[in-house]
């Protein structure tokens, strides 16, 4: 079981981390059995450790893209949200271009999903080939041209991966 903390101060690489089945073979895995840290510390102490400083380029990105796309302060969490407005999907691309994770081509860019899943894992190997094939395989599911509902198709698989493996992360 995951620590709650985890589940608070979830960021978006941990949902890059986390997805699995659609974009893996359509079968679950358990990631706590497969990624073994370098060190004596369980792989989900490291990350619960490391994903405040990625949370926080996620929020400062978010609250930047909310004022540019002049949205309410207060924005509803976009997760789980099947249905966004336009304006929404538009927020989830600017966030995931603000970060870097989305690059100019509407696709995750895979650099950054590996420099990210390094810093939050401490260079596991294993964590970092497993996330960039998995934002591989997402974006081969891309199908829109257009770059908003082309992030809101990337949110997509990221959210169904996290449901799937009960993993409450909010941004």
């Amino acid at each position: 079981m995951m620590p709650p903390m985890l589940a608070t101060t979830g960021s978006l690489l941990l949902m890059l981390l986390l997805l699995q089945t659609d974009c893996v073979r359509g079968q679950g895995f358990d990631l706590t059995k497969i990624l073994v840290s370098r060190g004596t510390e369980p792989i989900w102490t490291v990350m619960v450790r490391q994903l405040p400083h990625v949370q926080e380029m996620i929020d400062s990105g978010r609250r930047e893209c909310i004022k540019e796309l002049k949205l309410p302060k207060e924005q509803r969490p976009l997760m789980k949200v099947s249905n966004p407005s336009e304006k929404e999907k538009c927020l989830i691309e600017c966030v995931l271009k603000k970060t870097k994770i989305m690059d100019d081509k509407n696709k995750l860019n895979l650099a950054q999903v590996e420099k990210l899943t390094g810093l939050v894992t401490q260079d596991n190997k294993m964590a970092i080939a497993l996330s960039c094939s998995m934002a591989q395989n997402c974006n081969r599911s891309i199908s829109a041209q257009n770059p908003c509902e082309a992030a809101h198709q990337l949110n997509q698989c990221i959210s169904r991966q996290l449901e799937r493996n009960n993993v409450k992360l909010i941004w």
